[in-house]
């Protein structure tokens, strides 16, 4: 991938002026440390990568989010969410919701494809897809945003009826109080990109659940979040339509007591590495990368570096005192 991105070497080499790398996943980390080796030659030993200017640290720091504050906001939102929600045509189906931007890369195209096969199921299940406008200026993008529409009009004339439609498609944006009412009504939600550097949506649907009673995440086996939440969400391949289906229909008709054990575990983990421990953590390693080298040390005033990355390499005690 690196290899199709323009100025792919100066790219990396910009990256390698950095103290410190953060990066979503230790696949991340483990890919760009072998695209440097591959690409430039660079050698790392420990998640530093030795360069001309010095040392850079990379390391993973996976987002977080503010969970409790997201479960509070859900729980009011609901209640004035119930209006929007009535007026859908689920005749009775359990709510599927996936929110994206209308973007290729998050595989709206598959998951639809996956409700075409899912509508000849006896236990309905009604798709409430939130598509972002994006980028609508692009020609790929617009092109794609009319793919979605008709995969969308396809499946909606096969099988839907007056009571029931398979998918509801709200191109349109939604506030975040609305789309976490949305998510506390939803059994399942659907978070299928074909890659995806770590996925908020994730975290915010279990975040919004009621503990009581929540819904089942499906989450791509490629997206960052799958190595934050495992085998406790039903990963899946975002390229394979029928695998989806069968991990929604698997989701909607989950007993409630392993919903509430998955649910659970998934949630122990926002709450054990929230976006404020991101933040903090980063700049503690950060910080922690970083020494003062002592005034003494240097022969004339102003020779002082933050860093070890910024300070020069002497060989013998003459070059120290030379300008």
């Amino acid at each position: 991938m690196m290899e199709r991105v323009p100025n792919s070497g100066e790219l990396m080499k910009c990256m390698l002026e950095y103290d410190l790398l953060g990066f979503q996943t230790d696949r991340d980390v483990s890919n760009f440390l072998a695209c440097v080796q591959s690409h430039l030659g660079l050698e790392s030993k420990d998640e530093v990568v030795f360069s001309d200017r010095g040392q850079t640290q990379c390391q993973k720091f996976p987002i977080g989010i503010h969970p409790k504050q997201f479960e509070r906001c859900a729980a009011d939102s609901l209640e004035a969410q119930k209006a929007y929600i009535s007026q859908l045509k689920l005749g009775g189906a359990k709510l599927v919701i996936g929110v994206d931007r209308l973007d290729y890369t998050k595989g709206i195209d598959n998951r639809i494809k996956a409700f075409d096969l899912l509508a000849v199921e006896p236990q309905r299940v009604s798709l409430l897809q939130i598509a972002t406008p994006s980028r609508g200026d692009i020609q790929a993008y617009s092109e794609y945003r009319r793919d979605v529409e008709r995969l969308v009009n396809q499946v909606n004339n096969r099988h839907g009826t007056d009571e029931w439609m398979p998918i509801i498609y709200e191109n349109r944006s939604f506030t975040q109080a609305e789309i976490a009412g949305l998510y506390r009504a939803a059994r399942v939600c659907v978070v299928t990109p074909l890659r995806d550097g770590m996925n908020l949506v994730a975290k915010e649907y279990i975040a919004a659940q009621d503990p009581s009673d929540p819904g089942v995440l499906v989450l791509s086996k490629f997206a960052g979040a799958a190595e934050d939440f495992g085998e406790d969400a039903l990963l899946v391949n975002p390229r394979l339509s029928d695998e989806i289906a069968t991990a929604i229909s698997r989701a909607a008709s989950m007993p409630r007591e392993e919903r509430i054990q998955r649910w659970r575990r998934m949630m122990d983990k926002l709450e054990a590495y929230t976006i404020h421990h991101w933040s903090a953590d980063f700049v503690r390693q950060l910080d922690s990368s970083r020494v003062t080298v002592p005034a003494d040390h240097f022969h004339y005033v102003g020779l002082g570096w933050i860093s070890e990355a910024q300070m020069p390499s002497y060989r013998t005690e003459p070059e120290l005192h030379t300008r």
